[in-house]
């Protein structure tokens, strides 16, 4: 069996019941955890393999894996909305970020989209991250450590992107606060020509803001606008229907590409 297969102590990993209701834990050595009906040793599952069926203190069995990047971010600690993983994939893929790129990220969140960046630039990549809020920038350093690990190629700084950003030649640059286009002449001189810019906003006022602020600019064009809209499906016996509540309209994603042109 492979050694990375072994659940470790430290490790947060995701509970699954009958019902496929899933509870988020850590494993730490000498704790008890608790689950819906019953509770169960934390040193009990540390060096099982992913994958083991557990049973509680009253016999309720639970599979226990680690958490999928998908299933963690729904359950992420956090004072700030997230970034859903349906709109963090297409963000990633139309942003066409790729390992050892270098991105600037404004906007930090909870650090659900900086989780997401750091596992596709790589160790030879580079992430800055600009975060106002202070409580943000302790939030997102806190879930980075916990659910990503050791990060030495990111940097978080706390400052105000609506005023500069003093990063240059960026591949990538990422934008999630409310008025991004006040972001724009700082985010023209930051990105290179070529680069791809990437915004996500939740209303229509704001995306029509920040289109029309993007074709008055001479540093952007091939300007897209969408939006990621999931329905699951119950595949059960024979009822094979659509799930009763859907993923539906979370935000905008928006793709530019910086010109030549000077800013």
């Amino acid at each position: 069996m492979s050694p990375r297969a072994v659940l470790q102590a430290g490790e947060t990993v995701l509970f699954i019941d009958r019902k496929d209701r899933e509870y988020l834990r850590t494993l730490k050595p000498g704790g008890r955890i608790s689950l819906h009906r019953g509770t169960l040793s934390a040193d009990q599952i540390i060096g099982l393999p992913e994958g083991t069926m557990i049973h509680t203190s009253q016999q309720e069995p639970f599979w226990v894996f680690r958490p999928t990047y998908a299933h963690l971010i729904p359950h992420l600690p956090r004072r700030a909305q997230v970034i859903y993983p349906k709109d963090v994939g297409l963000m990633l893929l139309w942003g066409d970020v790729f390992p050892g790129a270098f991105v600037i990220e404004v906007g930090a969140g909870p650090g659900a989209l900086t989780i997401a960046l750091l596992r596709v630039i790589g160790p030879t990549g580079s992430l800055v991250t600009i975060e106002a809020r202070e409580d943000f920038c302790t939030m997102a350093r806190e879930n980075v450590s916990r659910f990503f690990g050791e990060a030495p190629n990111w940097t978080l700084q706390l400052g105000d992107a609506y005023t500069t950003i003093a990063a240059q030649d960026a591949d990538r640059l990422f934008l999630d606060v409310p008025e991004p286009w006040r972001v724009l002449p700082h985010a023209a001189r930051a990105l290179r020509p070529g680069g791809v810019l990437v915004g996500y906003v939740p209303t229509i006022v704001q995306i029509k803001t920040l289109v029309d602020a993007l074709r008055a600019h001479s540093g952007f064009t091939a300007i897209e606008v969408m939006e990621n809209l999931v329905r699951f499906w119950q595949v059960k016996d024979l009822s094979v229907r659509p799930t009763h509540r859907m993923v539906a309209h979370t935000g905008f994603i928006l793709i530019a590409r910086r010109t030549a042109a000077a800013a």
